[in-house]
């Protein structure tokens, strides 16, 4: 009896390819389907049933796929992420899934890197988008977790077919259910708190490659008109990467151009931590002379001195609200897409 192994040397594919192409995936490309196709014909090859209904069994496993604008590195080096938001994620998520038959699979992705050498037969956007466990269908569903995640890969994870969930702040997606903060308002939030307090000079810390920078530029600026302030391009601080260093750079830049900021409201804790470290070599003082708010808040806020003040999105009730939007989705395929926007609040410290 004719193998698969046989049937993919014939074809001149891999035995993932004609796995693909038994199990109807759109990740093959067509002229390949078509040769593999034929192949099979030709020899008169017959799944075995037995084999196929194993390998098409659930996996009970979910993917955690955290998205990155850098390569993942050990070094705590300034210059990295530091990755509490994943983790505080994580935590809500294998929170929830403990009373599930689930086990879950952590892959981290940058997806603008290619992952390995992949298969030739499969399409150029899966091949560069997709992280290992989407290629090898090794999970039943996903999370992914993601300040940046850029159109192309959610596009290519809607043609896998694998249910998946994002979680990140900004805006409801239209291609899958989402989690979701509102930075525009957290952002709002923090700003008005600094104002409130008798500051006039703001500067908002925020990353390029954030999906979500539009809106967090939008509740700063909300806030400056609502109290009164006029809003000045020049107070904003942007960083071309999510670290602490990125920020500090970025800080430096503004203040040789003449920047002279009262305050700081920073996207997260690490480019918050960046911004007023270059502001404390240049002599300022925390919180005399400059007040620091940041959104996102974590463990690194309080273990900061002077501690952080920060607008906590509740990240925990992020994942533990992704598990019930991908497990119904599991479940009911073919369900309108959902999203949950999680509040957020608060927490004063004393860098205000």
């Amino acid at each position: 009896m004719i193998t698969i192994r046989e049937i993919a040397a014939i074809a001149g594919v891999s035995r993932s390819t004609v796995s693909l192409v038994l199990n109807n995936s759109p990740l093959v490309r067509q002229e390949t389907r078509e040769q593999v196709l034929q192949v099979i014909r030709d020899t008169g090859y017959v799944p075995n049933s037995n084999a196929r209904n194993l390998s098409l069994r659930a996996n009970k496993s979910l993917g955690i796929i955290i998205l990155s604008d850098l390569k993942r590195s050990t070094s705590y080096d300034f210059s990295n992420s530091i990755g509490l938001y994943s983790l505080n994620i994580m935590r809500g998520i294998t929170s929830r899934l403990s009373d599930t038959d689930y086990s879950v699979i952590i892959e981290y992705f940058s997806p603008d890197s290619p992952q390995g050498e992949p298969d030739a037969a499969i399409s150029s956007d899966a091949r560069v988008l997709l992280p290992k466990l989407i290629r090898e269908r090794r999970v039943d569903g996903a999370f992914i977790v993601c300040g940046y995640c850029p159109e192309p890969f959610l596009s290519a994870m809607a043609a896998s077919g694998i249910p998946f969930v994002t979680i990140a702040a900004g805006t409801p997606e239209s291609v899958c259910d989402s989690v979701v903060s509102d930075p525009a308002e957290g952002i709002y939030i923090a700003a008005s708190l600094l104002f409130q307090r008798g500051r006039r000079r703001p500067a908002l810390i925020t990353c390029l490659s954030f999906r979500s920078t539009r809106p967090r530029i939008v509740g700063f600026q909300r806030a400056c008109e609502e109290h009164g302030v006029p809003f000045d391009e020049e107070l904003l601080v942007l960083t071309g990467h999510n670290s602490g260093q990125s920020a500090y750079d970025a800080m430096q830049q503004a203040l040789s151009r003449g920047l002279q900021p009262d305050a700081v409201v920073g996207s997260n804790p690490q480019l918050t931590v960046g911004g007023i470290r270059c502001l404390t070599e240049r002599g300022y003082r925390i919180p005399e002379d400059i007040s620091a708010v940041t959104y996102e808040d974590n463990a690194l806020c309080s273990y900061f001195l002077p501690a952080i003040t920060a607008v906590n999105i509740q990240k925990e009730k992020m994942g533990e609200s992704a598990v019930e939007l991908l497990l119904h989705r599991i479940s009911c395929p073919d369900a309108p897409l959902s999203s949950v926007t999680i509040p957020s609040y608060l927490v004063e410290r004393e860098s205000v």
